[in-house]
Parts: C-alpha cells; sequence; structure tokens
C-alpha cells in the first residue's frame, strides 16, 4: 500500500489507485496526513479545512466528512489505514505500516544520506537521495488552500529543494562538475538569487575550465542581488569568485 503526499493526495493499493472522496473530504485526509501519525485536535481541524470562514454547523459538517473519509479508507485498503478517535474531539490516523506513507520514506531516506555521507559513504548517500527525491511528484496539499496548506506546502517544496541541492554538493566533491551543469543552469534560471545553486554551478563551470563562464554568471548574480535586494553577495560567493 501506498499512501501519497508528495504530491496530489493518492492512495494505492497494488496496481490500483482509490478514490479518496470529494476535495473536502481529501482535505479532511490531508490535514490528519501531514500530523504524521500525531492527534489532531477537532478546532484545528477545522481551522485547517475551512480557514475563518467555517460552516455554519462545522462541528457536525466535519463529523460527516470523518465518516466519509473512514468509509473510503476501509474500502480501500481495510485496516492499514484507520481514522482513531483517540480522545474526545482528538483524530489521529494510524497506520499499520509507517512507511507506507511517502512523507516518513521521504525522511528516512534523507536521514540515513545525511548518515551515509557523514561516514564517507558518498555513493551510498547520492543513491538515497536520489530515490527521496523521485518521490516528488509535484506540488503538494493541492486538494487545500489557506495558510496551513500553503506554509506546509512551502515547507516541503524547501525540503525537496535541500535533498536535490545536498545531492548535487556531493556528486561535485566527487568530481561530477561537467554532468551537473545542466541540471545547475535549471536550478538558477528557477532560483536566480540562491547563492548556494548559484556558487555550486559557478564551481561546476570553474572546475570543468569554463572559467569565463563562471567569472560572467558572477557578475550577472551580483548584480541581481544589488538591484533586487540592495545587498552585497555573500562571503562564500565571494571567496569562489577570487579563485
Amino acid at each position: 500500500m501506498d499512501l501519497l503526499a508528495l504530491g496530489p493526495l493518492e492512495l494505492w493499493h497494488g496496481d490500483q489507485q482509490h478514490k479518496l472522496g470529494s476535495v473536502k473530504h481529501r482535505c479532511v485526509l490531508a490535514v490528519l496526513v501531514h500530523a504524521r501519525g500525531e492527534p489532531v485536535a477537532v478546532d484545528t481541524l477545522m481551522e485547517r479545512v475551512w480557514g475563518d470562514e467555517p460552516p455554519p454547523k462545522g462541528p457536525a459538517t466535519l463529523q460527516t466528512y470523518l465518516s466519509k473519509v473512514r468509509g473510503h479508507l476501509d474500502a480501500a485498503v481495510g485496516p492499514l489505514v484507520r481514522v482513531d478517535l483517540v480522545q474526545p474531539r482528538l483524530y489521529r490516523l494510524r497506520m499499520r505500516d509507517r512507511n507506507d506513507l511517502d512523507l516518513n520514506r521521504f525522511q528516512r531516506f534523507r536521514s540515513e544520506a545525511a548518515v551515509a555521507a557523514e561516514q564517507g559513504r558518498k555513493d551510498w548517500a547520492i543513491g538515497l537521495l536520489r530515490t527521496a527525491e523521485s518521490m516528488w511528484r509535484g506540488e503538494p496539499l493541492t486538494e487545500s488552500s489557506g495558510e496551513w496548506a500553503a506554509s506546509v506546502r512551502a515547507r516541503l517544496i524547501e525540503d525537496h529543494r535541500h535533498v536535490r541541492e545536498e545531492r548535487i554538493r556531493l556528486e561535485l566533491e566527487l568530481g561530477r562538475h561537467a554532468d551537473l551543469i545542466g541540471e545547475l543552469r535549471e536550478l538558477a534560471a528557477e532560483s536566480p538569487l540562491a547563492e548556494g545553486v548559484v556558487g555550486s554551478l559557478m564551481l561546476a563551470l570553474h572546475r570543468s575550465g569554463r572559467h569565463s563562464e563562471a567569472l560572467e554568471l558572477y557578475r550577472m548574480t551580483h548584480a541581481r542581488l544589488r538591484e533586487g535586494l540592495g545587498m552585497e553577495p555573500g562571503p562564500d560567493l565571494r571567496t569562489l569568485h577570487q579563485r
């Protein structure tokens, strides 16, 4: 079984994808999924599903949605995933195997990669990070809106970016500079003021013998930082420029 939240919320069992109900049903489930087994209070559920505009009979409507979500899960995977009432007005998503949730697998691969890198097993760490990257299917929490969803979405996007940048950093340390230039250009185009990405691209260009391109990239980034943010490049980027 796979409960997937690194992208649109999906539930798979075997080769079959199971429907999770209406947008609101999926939103309720998403709140419980992203709690990763921690209990969620009814008031918190209502706030994350409806924001500042709950329906007139919010608690009753929420109970209806929870009942529907339970029905969808039971029909799809039986006892493998359940919504439990752990205390009055406190609900939790219980999974028989926590690794059936991609959010948990993503964090596990990331943690294992950090340990492997620290032990000097960089190729193994790169493989783990690539596996974590491959789990990303697109923008998460598309069924939800509001401040909570925006905050969680931004954090997950940042986590994905950090995993990608860490994998690239390790590959650069292994001397794969020329192979990474195309990917780094793509990342730099997406985030032209991200000094870590720009620095990695400068390093890859420099070590591939493309010194003039590395210098031009620094000049462009310097200009963007001054014009856009009124600031100078950080010490790491300046040190790279002086090499």
